[in-house]
């Protein structure tokens, strides 16, 4: 897969996103969309509009409606769960849930962390934590390895679904609703996280990443210059002006989450 960051990440053409629930018809269309490396796109809109379902279809996981995406020039299409084209699609994007971030409860932290490289490469768990000790460090999990999900907090259990979102090193990230629920310190963690992605940093492979995030509220993406996009009543709109953002999330005149 030729997976130039000088290529568009993303490109969605005439996408329309199916309900999770089978036979409940579309949640959104009309989706035409490019994302390329070094942007933060922030998808905006009221929980229930279908922002979670189009990142699972970006990623795959469940089939569009109509409509084409591809990630860095390769179809996403689901047509069967051993599809060898999708998997290998798959390694070049990662996925953090809203959350606990999905983590696999019967797998203590640092398994959860080695899985996709130990899956994907087959290599050892100790051949994997070789790799990844870097990128660990970097997400501050070095105590946390040996706890399993069940112990952590909302917050870590998230920075642990980003690590295994990343241990494949893709040039793809999307995130559900990131900074929905932290603190102080895990919201300032969060962003500089951001900022390093889109800037390149060597611990993430020293390219710029492209980035998508849900968001419920966008002010504490504002510092970071992203892009907006709304999902609202089934339909897909992409705003340049920051004040129909905040208008369209019901954020005027809301005091910034660092202003004191």
């Amino acid at each position: 897969m030729n997976t130039s960051r000088s290529n568009p990440a993303l490109e969605v053409e005439s996408l329309s996103v199916l309900r999770p629930v089978a036979g409940e018809g579309v949640s959104l269309q009309g989706v035409d969309w490019t994302v390329t490396p070094g942007e933060l796109w922030v998808v905006a809109g009221e929980q229930g509009a279908g922002k979670t379902a189009l990142l699972e279809t970006l990623a795959g996981l469940i089939p569009a409606g109509s409509g084409r995406v591809r990630v860095f020039g390769r179809p996403v299409a689901v047509s069967g769960d051993d599809d060898a084209a999708l998997r290998e699609t798959r390694r070049h994007l990662g996925l953090v849930f809203d959350g606990n971030g999905r983590l696999f409860s019967a797998l203590s932290v640092v398994e959860n962390l080695l899985l996709p490289v130990c899956y994907h490469r087959n290599c050892s768990p100790s051949d994997a934590l070789d790799e990844l000790e870097p990128l660990i460090r970097h997400l501050q999990l070095e105590s946390l390895l040996a706890r399993t999900p069940s112990s952590l907090s909302r917050s870590w259990a998230r920075r642990v679904a980003l690590g295994r979102s990343l241990a494949l090193k893709p040039g793809l990230l999307l995130l559900d609703n990131p900074l929905a629920g932290l603190d102080a310190v895990h919201l300032r963690w969060w962003r500089g996280f951001l900022a390093d992605a889109l800037r390149g940093h060597p611990v993430l492979g020293a390219q710029p990443l492209a980035l998508i995030a849900t968001a419920d509220a966008v002010r504490p993406y504002l510092e970071l210059a992203p892009r907006f996009a709304l999902v609202a009543g089934g339909h897909w709109r992409i705003l340049d002006d920051i004040e129909a953002v905040l208008a369209a999330t019901g954020e005027e005149g809301m005091r910034h989450p660092t202003q004191t």
